[in-house]
């Protein structure tokens, strides 16, 4: 009898080992690059149990889904993989949904200890129950977290009202180019990133706080000593790469654009569920409607390569400071946007995502495109809304960041009418 139970239950165990080996294998539904500055970040790939190409249906399936990124930049730090996702979190999800998660996203971008580099894979996958998620970096499980909307959550930077794209988008619902595909599949980690996880989550040692010269330093003297460095002249650059932090926090918003340039916008309304900002808008521009609507995340590159030390160290707390503070600056600039005229009458439309950098007291010390319309008309339109917007409010104390970076992200879209 126990040999039968034996043999039943290798047998249970080798059909899921291969069902898994299968579903990694799988293709994905949908793959899509991620374009910043003209330059391909990673490609996105979407898993569904049952392939759609309907935004509600994909958020309303359970179990087994999985969001995966192959990276193709040679070096992307952890820190900045944290603020890409958080800035669309927060223009995709309400204030509610983010806060009712704030601990499990503390934990989701606490997790990273280093950069990523090209040909490493994450994969975000749902619980075949729902009820959360497992990570994975180069197949091992990096973080596990039981929040059973925290997948819906990271889903809606992909795929809900304000993409990256409407095209990055269109191709993670079954539109995929099939030589992005092909290039999806032979993404793979290289040999000695395999145990990077492994490494990660390995203990620091324990060391005497009496260092001799050569000697490693225990964590907290490690600490110490980099709080000292950024202070110093030497250390100002790596200082403000530290502390710049970007986190659009505005929900989408919709509103008609003026009859003239000089009319007022409406103030954005206020954030709403998720459920309620997952309309598909139209592939192409057609009759002129002219809107106005929030568009995507994005970060900016500082210098390359960029600096291993950039760790993300969210709390709940720093988190909603951030996104507090970051939604005034993107309301701001939002009610300074106005469709120009001219290129209302040539339908043109586009998406825009402009970094801005601020100085302690709110002047703006730097403004640097990231994804441009294509109509210089367009952009420019959005460089004069952040130039009359200026100067912005002063960075919270708490902060305590000498310079601090956010994202406006538009698109200026023509409706179906």
């Amino acid at each position: 009898m126990k040999r039968t139970v034996f043999r039943c239950s290798a047998l249970i165990a080798a059909l899921m080992f291969t069902l898994f080996a299968h579903r990694v294998a799988a293709a994905p539904d949908g793959v899509a690059p991620y374009i910043e500055l003209q330059r391909e970040l990673f490609l996105a790939g979407l898993f569904l149990p049952e392939p759609t190409t309907d935004v509600q249906l994909a958020f309303a399936q359970h179990g087994s889904r999985q969001m995966e990124i192959r990276f193709i930049a040679d070096h992307m730090t952890a820190g900045k993989l944290s603020r890409l996702f958080l800035q669309s979190i927060a223009i995709n999800n309400s204030v509610a949904a983010q806060r009712a998660s704030g601990e499990s996203l503390a934990r989701f971008f606490n997790a990273f200890k280093g950069s990523l580099r090209a040909g490493d894979i994450l994969s975000i996958s749902e619980r075949t129950d729902g009820g959360g998620v497992n990570v994975y970096l180069n197949q091992q499980r990096l973080v596990n977290i039981t929040d059973p909307n925290f997948f819906n959550l990271l889903l809606a930077t992909w795929i809900g009202s304000v993409p990256p794209s409407r095209e990055f988008k269109h191709a993670l619902l079954g539109n995929s180019a099939p030589e992005d595909i092909a290039r999806y599949e032979a993404l793979a980690p290289a040999p000695e990133r395999l145990g990077l996880v492994e490494q990660w989550q390995k203990p620091a040692p324990v060391i005497s706080n009496t260092a001799e010269s050569g000697d490693v330093l225990p964590q907290e003297s490690v600490t110490t000593s980099k709080r000292q460095a950024v202070s110093s002249v030497a250390g100002e650059q790596a200082e403000r790469q530290a502390s710049v932090a970007a986190l659009p926090a505005v929900m989408p918003v919709s509103v008609p654009a003026p009859e003239a340039p000089n009319s007022a916008l409406a103030t954005p309304p206020a954030a709403t569920d998720v459920a309620a900002e997952l309309e598909d808008g139209p592939m192409e521009p057609a009759a002129p409607s002219p809107v106005l609507a929030a568009a995507s995340q994005g970060g900016t590159p500082r210098q390359s390569p960029e600096p291993d030390d950039d760790l993300p160290d969210f709390s709940v707390a720093s988190l909603e400071l951030l996104q507090d503070y970051t939604a005034t600056l993107v309301a701001l600039t939002h009610a300074e946007i106005t469709y120009p005229r001219r290129a209302m009458k040539l339908q043109q439309s586009g998406s825009v995502r402009m970094a801005v950098v601020l100085n302690a007291s709110g002047d703006v010390l730097e403004v640097q495109p990231l994804l441009t319309s294509g109509h210089k008309q367009l952009d420019d339109a959005v460089r004069r809304a952040i130039d009359k917007a200026a100067p912005y409010p002063a960075i919270p104390p708490d902060l305590a960041a000498e310079h601090f970076e956010f994202v406006f992200p538009i698109t200026f879209m023509l409706e179906r009418s």
